[in-house]
């Protein structure tokens, strides 16, 4: 049974995908919320300047680091403790081939489809339709990394 089939057919898988989607969600808001504020104030600054190019650079290089942010976040937590604060509310655990937690180059390549949103959705059903198990997006297959409930 391929992971799309267990996800459509399985509770357990639905229940799975559904605390992995929620630890996301809380992730992105232990980033997200006080970048936000950041990015409000700098673009309060933007605006009394004028919309000048420079405003726009800054526009869009404050955007790019948002998601290396998220990234550097998560590969931080992954090999520190196993486990972002999202999946560790949810009872996930992050695990490398060997049991232990994922190595710097391991969380990195697995978070790396976290930098826009769609990359990431294609790594979930990428990973689903060509796994027999649940657990794994295309990239933690490929890296011989899993998300497993702890």
């Amino acid at each position: 049974m391929s992971g799309v089939d267990a996800l459509t057919k399985d509770s357990a898988a639905q229940h799975y995908w559904l605390n992995r989607f929620l630890a996301l969600v809380v992730d992105g808001l232990i980033v997200f919320v006080p970048l936000l504020i950041i990015t409000v104030l700098v673009a309060i600054f933007v605006a009394i300047g004028g919309l000048t190019p420079f405003g726009i650079i800054v526009g869009g290089f404050v955007s790019i680091i948002w998601y290396f942010l998220f990234i550097l976040y998560n590969m931080v937590m992954e090999t520190t403790y196993g486990a972002s604060f999202g999946k560790r509310i949810f009872h996930l655990k992050v695990v490398s081939k060997t049991g232990s937690n994922p190595n710097l180059a391991e969380s990195f390549i697995r978070n790396l489809s976290k930098i826009y949103w769609l990359l990431l959705l294609l790594d979930v059903i990428v990973g689903l339709a060509v796994s027999k198990g649940y657990q794994q997006k295309y990239s933690d297959k490929f890296m011989g990394t899993s998300v497993v409930p702890v």
